[in-house]
């Protein structure tokens, strides 16, 4: 299974599951090999909202930057179904009107159109919220599975 991560994963990742500690390095090498074998991935916004939050000299930073081909570019198949998802006006508000003036990334549409196209799992920590256009609420209106932080960690883990 390819999981697609969102940004909310790295920085909980990177900000609160050390790296040192027998079974902590275990899991760090284990996501390592999974970034390499292609099984964890993410897209570009969410490296650029990552960019935004981090300096440049931080080790969180230095992490996601030595692993930044795991970003992914939008295909032409993404794109459409990007394109497809935005005909629905409840689908429209997943960006934010405060990201447009402020030409800041918003990730949620390419997160799950990636993982529409690669028949993947979306892992986030926002939660489904009714009538929302929640990352949750996006992969279920396009299909697409989706799973916490703390399910991701168990069948990772496992």
């Amino acid at each position: 299974m390819v999981y697609v991560l969102d940004t909310n994963i790295f920085r909980k990742l990177l900000e609160h599951f050390p790296k040192k500690g027998k079974y902590f390095e275990a899991v760090w090498e284990k996501i390592d090999a999974e970034i390499e074998n292609g099984t964890i991935v993410s897209v570009d916004e969410c490296y650029n909202e990552i960019a935004k939050h981090y300096s440049e000299d931080s080790d969180s930073f230095k992490w996601i930057k030595e692993r930044k081909t795991l970003f992914l570019n939008p295909t032409n198949e993404e794109s459409l179904i990007i394109k497809d998802l935005f005909q629905n006006s409840k689908m429209q508000e997943s960006i934010h009107t405060k990201n447009i003036m402020e030409n800041r990334p918003s990730a949620d549409p390419y997160l799950v159109a990636k993982a529409k196209a690669l028949n993947a799992t979306v892992v986030t920590q926002e939660e489904y919220k009714p009538h929302s256009a929640r990352l949750p609420n996006i992969c279920e209106n396009l299909d697409v599975k989706c799973v916490s932080y703390d399910d991701f960690m168990e069948i990772f883990s496992s």
